[in-house]
């Protein structure tokens, strides 16, 4: 079983190609979560691709607050 999985919804094709999609359901090992039943992102170990470079990349680090920082700099 995946420790993460997001149901989504189609929505639209931008014009870059990109598909826009709408989550609409999150399932989540019971292992990947904390004592307040939240995602802890260290448990999770989250990966990403770099497409230039053709590699992954294991995430976790917070770097910051989602909107919050960035409305800061406005």
């Amino acid at each position: 079983m995946l420790p993460l999985v997001l149901e989504c919804k189609f929505v639209r094709f931008t014009e870059e190609g990109n598909v826009i999609g709408e989550i609409v359901n999150i399932n989540a090992d019971e292992k990947i979560l904390d004592e307040n039943g939240n995602i802890d992102v260290a448990k999770l170990k989250p990966i990403a691709y770099e497409p230039v470079h053709n590699e992954y990349y294991v995430m976790g680090e917070k770097v910051g607050n989602a909107f919050s920082d960035g409305n800061a700099l406005k």
